[in-house]
């Protein structure tokens, strides 16, 4: 994976999850501003990200992510051990 590109995992979820057009997007997109996520989004992705990845973020790291690139760099820094 590039600084250009998300991971292959985060993409599958927004496109097949959320029904989101990932190629429109950059890891420096905003989850909320450009992207669009609202409550119930985060709600639907976060579940799909624990179950598809086995990957449970905190209140704390969620909160944190700002970017997709913030969510991919938490859910692969959960998966790391």
């Amino acid at each position: 994976m590039n600084s250009s590109t998300i991971s292959g995992e985060l993409a599958g979820i927004l496109r097949d999850d959320l029904q989101i057009d990932v190629s429109r997007f950059t890891p420096d997109s905003h989850l909320i501003d450009d992207v669009g996520l609202d409550s119930v989004a985060f709600a639907v992705g976060m579940v799909a990200i624990e179950e598809k990845l086995g990957v449970v973020l905190s209140e704390e790291e969620l909160l944190s992510c700002n970017t997709l690139g913030d969510l991919d760099a938490a859910i692969r820094n959960n998966t790391q051990g």
